[in-house]
């Protein structure tokens, strides 16, 4: 029997002439010099910033020139939920900051507090992302900061940073009083054990969801309506979802994305509906200028909230570790309770009695320390 290859060849082979190996070799050019202009950029820059040459994984996959088989193996250790060791593991063989190549894509890996500080404060153009980015965030957030680079970056970043100017106008302490009122509630009075980041987690996203929506989604009640309760079901599901595609890379595409685009879909039409709210009342105040469209003021406003409860970890993870670790000191937590007491008394604090926690201030900073985000 004469061989047939999926081709429609025979003999196994792809004919030099025929359409098939033409594409073939050309797709294999044009990845090549992507690949090379990237590497040229990359080194400009470096020259340029006076970098030194990161390290890279080369030593390991001196031949995977396209990164198939780095990604195979990222996917190996996030499916058997190693991927924290494994990432550790490679910090310790090249340092805090490292190169890779991973599915045609030449990827930094930093836990360097200079670098990060460095790409988040001025550097964040230099770096486009959005192609590795964008298909995670898109369906949730197609405008918002974690889907856009350059010039559309700084002004979703400066917006941001101008909803979040002035604190004391936009944040109601005895609101959060009231909050961190309901939190206490689900903490055992008889000293028992008690899911804390879970508890932490509802409650920043009902401070969040106070500030960016007008209104708080009530994570910690009891009484919980059905359509807010949907709400926070779906939004922890698209951010694992994301956290988990994020980690897969391109094997992201062997799994079925209908449940998550469902979820992206009733979280932002939930968010829509409460900023067309927002955005009728800031017009009755006259407090704002009215765009060309209405719809784009919504619009702008969905993206931002969605944006700020998309990046709500980095409090609970906070919070969840300075409680933590108070749990298992008795001693920093009384010093704690007596510089407070001290300070401001029994009373709930005010904005200006915020400045006298110093020591408040230091066990934040610490907890930060020992359980990073």
């Amino acid at each position: 029997m004469t061989p047939i290859s999926i081709f429609g060849v025979t003999n196994n082979t792809v004919r030099a002439n025929s359409p098939t190996a033409i594409f073939i070799g050309i797709s294999l050019i044009i990845i090549i010099f992507i690949r090379q202009s990237v590497r040229i950029r990359s080194k400009r820059l470096e020259r340029s910033l006076n970098c030194e040459a990161p390290r890279d994984e080369s030593d390991r996959f001196q031949f995977d020139i396209f990164g198939i088989v780095k990604a195979l193996e990222l996917g190996y250790h996030f499916h058997n939920k190693s991927s924290l060791e494994y990432t550790n593991s490679l910090f310790g063989r090249y340092g805090e900051t490292y190169a890779s190549y991973i599915m045609g894509y030449r990827l930094f890996f930093t836990h360097s507090a200079e670098n990060t500080k460095h790409l988040l404060s001025t550097a964040f153009s230099d770096f486009e992302s959005s192609p590795l980015r964008k298909p995670l965030f898109e369906p949730i957030t197609p405008h918002g900061i974690f889907t856009l680079d350059g010039p559309q970056w700084k002004a979703s970043r400066d917006q941001l940073r101008g909803r979040l100017a002035n604190l004391r106008k936009i944040i109601d302490l005895n609101v959060c009083e009231e909050h961190f009122q309901a939190f206490l509630k689900h903490v055992p009075n008889n000293g028992g054990l008690f899911d804390v980041q879970s508890c932490t987690f509802a409650l920043s996203l009902d401070l969040q969801t106070l500030f960016s929506l007008g209104e708080s989604i009530d994570a910690l009640s009891f009484n919980q309506s059905a359509e807010k309760k949907q709400f926070f079901d779906d939004l922890l599901f698209v951010k694992t979802r994301i956290v988990h595609d994020g980690f897969r890379g391109p094997l992201r595409h062997l799994y079925p994305k209908g449940p998550f685009l469902r979820a992206c879909e009733r979280v932002r039409a939930f968010v829509l509906t409460r900023a067309s709210r927002e955005i009728r009342k800031r017009k009755k105040k006259s407090e704002m200028v009215v765009l060309d469209e209405d719809s784009e003021d919504i619009t702008q406003l969905t993206d931002q909230a969605l944006s700020i409860l998309l990046a709500n970890d980095s409090m609970s993870t906070i919070l969840s570790g300075v409680f933590f670790c108070l749990a298992k000191d008795q001693h920093i937590v009384g010093k704690l309770r007596k510089s407070i007491v001290d300070a401001i008394g029994l009373s709930p604090p005010t904005w200006n009695d915020l400045g006298s926690l110093q020591y408040v201030r230091w066990v934040i900073y610490e907890g930060k320390i020992l359980c990073p985000i």
